[in-house]
């Protein structure tokens, strides 16, 4: 892994988790910033929100502070004074997840069709370390419980199912484009994953996915020492 250099960019996520201390209509103002998707200027961004221009200002300081919003000037068309204008750093609502997915898609679809699936389940071992090595995951209230809470924060949105409570559908995909085409290996990168996950953190569980098992969700079955 290469380390990351000194003075690098940070993280997305840690600039939005400083959205902790913001007040209800500064997060209401992100908010807008990122349905926009595009720069504004304060006036548009006062009418949406029937706010003061000076108070929307105010919020709009505390956000770039932040990191959470840029302003740049931008000249006017024909005649007129130069115009201040505000976008989320963030992009718009659910614009980075979309460019991930083609990200991905894109290198799975790259890949040999007699390897894509070994390849993918080897990705997804990889991952599985990385996890184990950030702490993200942890058997503390037991496996199911661990694989649940994992799942649920990379956005599948698990429901844990059956009388002894080892299955769980999967109602979300982060990793499903609009037009649900399935590359070859993305559902291997979750299995390989997995494996690698309770191989480690929990020796004698296994985890078995079964894409598109039910008909609005994927399944996973795990097998609890």
């Amino acid at each position: 892994m290469i380390p990351t250099p000194a003075g690098g960019p940070r993280p997305m996520a840690e600039a939005l988790n400083e959205a902790t201390p913001l007040t209800r209509q500064q997060r209401r103002l992100l908010d807008l910033l990122a349905d926009l998707g595009r720069a504004v200027t304060v006036v548009e961004l006062a009418e949406s929100l029937e706010s003061h221009p000076n108070t929307v200002r105010e919020h709009l300081a505390v956000l770039e502070s932040h990191g959470l919003v840029a302003s740049s000037t931008v000249q006017a068309t024909g005649r007129g004074r130069p115009r201040k204008v505000y976008r989320t750093n963030a992009g718009a609502r659910g614009a980075p997840a979309r460019h991930l997915v083609g990200l991905i898609t894109s290198a799975l679809n790259s890949l040999p069709e007699e390897t894509a699936r070994a390849d993918g389940y080897r990705w997804g071992e990889s991952w599985g370390s990385d996890i184990l090595e950030s702490g993200a995951f942890t058997t503390e209230n037991g496996v199911v419980d661990g694989v649940a809470t994992l799942m649920s924060d990379m956005g599948f949105a698990p429901q844990v199912t059956g009388r002894t409570g080892t299955c769980m559908a999967l109602t979300q995909c982060p990793l499903l484009t609009s037009n649900r085409a399935i590359p070859r290996g993305l559902c291997d990168i979750h299995q390989g994953m997995l494996d690698r996950v309770l191989g480690e953190a929990a020796p004698g569980a296994k985890a078995w996915v079964e894409p598109f098992a039910e008909p609005h969700a994927c399944r996973v079955t795990l097998k609890t020492p």
